[in-house]
Order: C-alpha cells, then structure tokens, then sequence
C-alpha cells in the first residue's frame, strides 16, 4: 500500500505486509500540499502492526514524515544508512521549522514530535545499517539489503527477500554517476517484483543533452554573464545539488574556464557540505578525495541582508536553496531583484514543480511580465534565463535499463506524475510486453507476488 508516492511525487511511503510482518519504505512530507495531505496516509494502517520503517536517503520527500509516523508507532525500529542519519539531524530540523510557515496551528498542535526536544528521541531512535549490507527482520525470515542508489549522499535501494520472493524498491535512483555521488549499483538479477521511481519516465533529454554538454552550456553561459558585468543566481537543492554544483564551478576555476569570482553559498547547505565532507570514504562517494571545503566560497548573507550583497554591485556566483524557489527562501526572494538586471542571469540546474515559482520564472520569455508566489504586482523579467539538466534521477533510458537487468515480473511505478508513470509504463510493455506492469494509488492494497 502506498501511503504517500503514488501516481505522484511527495510524501512518499510505501507499506509491505510480508508474511504478517510491517515494513514501511520511507515516510516523506508532500512540499506542495498543505494539511494532513502533506503526511503519509498512515490512518490507512489503523489497527496494522509496523514492525520496522527503512529510510532510503535523506530528502524531505522520503524523511520528513518520520516524526510523524512515530506518533502511531512510538516503538518502530528505524533503519538509515550512517550518512542519512547525519543529514536527518540537519533536514528533520529544518522541515520542523518549516511547517508553522505550511500549515494551520490546529495542525502544528497536533505533531509534538516535530519540537525541538521531541526530534533528538525521534533521532536516537534511527540504526545505522550500511550500503551492501543485509540484516534479518526480527525473526520473521525477511531479509533486507541495502544497495548504493546513486541520487545523494547515503541514498539506498532495498532489497527485499523472503521465501524465495525477491523484490527490489529503487528509492530515488540514478544509474550515471555524478560529480560527488556514484551511480547506482543493483542486485543480481532476475527478481520477481521491481518497484521503481518514475520521475524522468516522459524525459529523453538525456538523448542529446549529455551532462558534459550541458556543463560546457552552464560555462559558457556563466562567462558570458560574467563578461557583462553582471552575477549569476543558481537556485539549488540544499541537499545534492548544492555540493555537485560547487564542486563542479571549482573544477572549472582550477581550470581556467571561469573567472575567479566570488562563490556565495549560505544557510543550511554549508551544514550540509560539512556531512559530505565528513563521508569521503562513503561506498556512495566517487572519490575520497573531494570536499566541498577546497573550493572557496562567501557566506550568504541571511534573509534580512540579502539585497545588500556584494553580488549586485560585482560579478559573482551565488548558489542559493531552493532549487525550485519556493516561497521565502533565498533564491526566491533573489530573483526577485535578479529579474530586473539585463545583464544578470538565473540558471535553473534542475526539476521544477509546475505549482513552484521555480517553475514560473524558468519558463519566462524575456522582457514579459510575470508574478510568482505572493508578490503584490508583476514584474519584468529583464535578466537572462536559462534551464540545464543535471538530475540526480535515473533518466528514461536508465530506468528502463534497470529494468532489462533486473527482468522482473511486475514492475510497479512510484515517485513520478501521471503523465510520466503513464509514458514510462508505455515504454516497459512495448519493451517487454511478457512483463506486468501497475501504478498504485495512495490508500489501496496490491497484492505483489
């Protein structure tokens, strides 16, 4: 059953019931939603036992909910890789701080786990179980195992075994390594049921963007900007896209590609990039080698002095969370000012929700009038505007790739819209039309083997 993932992207949580034991995937909170919409559907499970809930990385999508899924199950054992654990202690924290800002005080009243004294219990209560490792479920005879997934820091694919069952969970997956993060590793095939995200399942960009083209578009871009005299806002993943990017832009300056401008990053990504940094000789890293701490960077300054930055009176860089500009964040409050400035640009590195104003301003023609979030009156998009794709998702091609490897019998698809489940469900049964292929909705059970 899933609780929250399905047929869309948000809150995602996936409950197995094997042999009568509970295993739940992930518990994550919706972004976009508000209320008890933005939580895992956990009522759906009144009266059915939890016996334990596995993490498999660290974003809000797939973490956030898991204070409030221990509010109906106070004594589940959680498992989480040692990286995920020590993100968790930065990303429970910020989305608890978040929430008064998404939701009614009906609601926050109703989540004590999501206090400051609540979430170190909630914390001491996650067990590190490390990438290509197993470990027996209680006495029940399931058998799990973590595999590196790509995506982030820590990220895990689950392998679950029981009475000659086998079923792989993807997690949020990428087979082609990045910049810090390797690509995925999966488990031998074949197995009997595949359940995969779906997120780039109508995306063939990948076709002929290539991550080495679209990096070489990114320079090429920068220095134009740079040239002008104008600065560059990167809007970026705290958790990710943060720490791939500036690594990436230090490569270059090493390099001679870019001027040696200022690099501005701030807020909760640099406590991010101390967790990279602390992990060098994780078995999701590409190297032990790189830390984001090498490349030398300029504090943001906080919300309050954000328009007084030297970034509008010199050239410079600044990466600044969120990646898609939700509202009140930096890049959100940026843009604002950014759009004004013809000789500026903004360079959107990544997926952007249609409801987000990342979404609004990434689609602006130049020099139309556009509106986003809360802003009173439109303004003119004056700057520079421009989308790249460096996903930390598997591509279509990839996602189909895991598929012709693992060969399951029943592929189910998770963590995508329904146009993209519908396309990439598609392409899986005119590949192999032998295969089952289903996409459930939140709340209903299905019966897998």
């Amino acid at each position: 059953m899933a609780l929250g993932g399905g047929r869309e992207i948000g809150a995602n949580s996936f409950y197995y019931s094997i042999d009568g034991q509970g295993i739940l995937i992930d518990a994550g909170l919706h972004p976009e939603k508000t209320g008890w919409a933005a939580f895992p559907a956990v009522g759906a499970l009144a009266g059915i036992r939890l016996d334990h809930l596995l993490v498999t990385h660290a974003h809000t999508d797939h973490l956030g909910g898991v204070p409030y899924i221990l509010q109906s199950y106070p004594n589940v054992p959680i498992h989480a890789t040692s990286e995920t654990i020590e993100l968790a202690k930065i990303m429970l924290l910020n989305s608890a701080s978040l929430l008064p800002k998404q939701h009614t005080q009906e609601v926050i009243e109703a989540l004590p786990n999501y206090t400051v004294t609540a979430l170190p219990e909630v914390l001491a209560k996650m067990e590190p179980m490390e990438l290509g490792t197993s470990k027996k479920l209680g006495s029940s005879g399931v058998t799990v195992t973590y595999y590196p997934s790509g995506h982030i820091l820590g990220a895990a694919g689950v392998l679950i075994e029981h009475d000659g069952l086998r079923m792989f969970h993807t997690g949020d997956t990428a087979l082609h390594p990045q910049r810090l993060v390797t690509g995925a590793q999966l488990p031998e095939g074949p197995i009997d049921v595949l359940i995969s995200e779906s997120t780039n399942g109508i995306v063939d960009a990948y076709l002929t963007h290539s991550r080495e083209k679209e990096l070489e578009r990114l320079i090429q871009t920068i220095n134009e900007t740079l040239a002008d005299g104008g600065s560059v806002l990167i809007p970026v993943f705290a958790l990710g896209k943060l720490q791939e990017m500036l690594v990436m832009l230090g490569d270059a300056k090493r390099d001679g590609k870019i001027p040696d401008v200022p690099i501005y990053t701030g807020g909760m990504g640099r406590k991010v990039s101390e967790v990279y940094d602390q992990f060098l000789a994780s078995r999701s890293r590409t190297n032990a080698i790189d830390k984001t701490s090498d490349v030398k960077q300029h504090e943001l300054p906080r919300r309050a002095f954000l328009f007084g930055g030297n970034y509008f009176r010199e050239p410079s860089i600044v990466l600044a969370a969120s990646g898609m500009m939700q509202e009140g964040t930096s890049s959100y409050l940026l843009a604002q000012r950014w759009l004004r400035h013809a000789n500026f640009s903004i360079c959107f590195v990544g997926y952007t929700d249609p409801r987000t104003p990342g979404h609004t301003v990434s689609h602006a023609e130049r020099d139309s009038r556009i509106r986003f979030g809360s802003m009173k009156r439109d303004v003119t998009a004056r700057c520079r505007i421009e989308r790249f794709r460096f996903s930390a998702h598997a591509r279509r091609e990839e996602l189909l790739e895991i598929v012709r490897r693992l060969q399951p019998k029943h592929v189910v698809l998770t963590h995508g819209d329904e146009k993209s489940i519908a396309a990439y469900g598609e392409l899986i049964l005119e590949t192999f039309p032998e295969m089952k292929v289903s996409a459930p909705e939140v709340g209903k059970w299905y019966r897998l083997n």
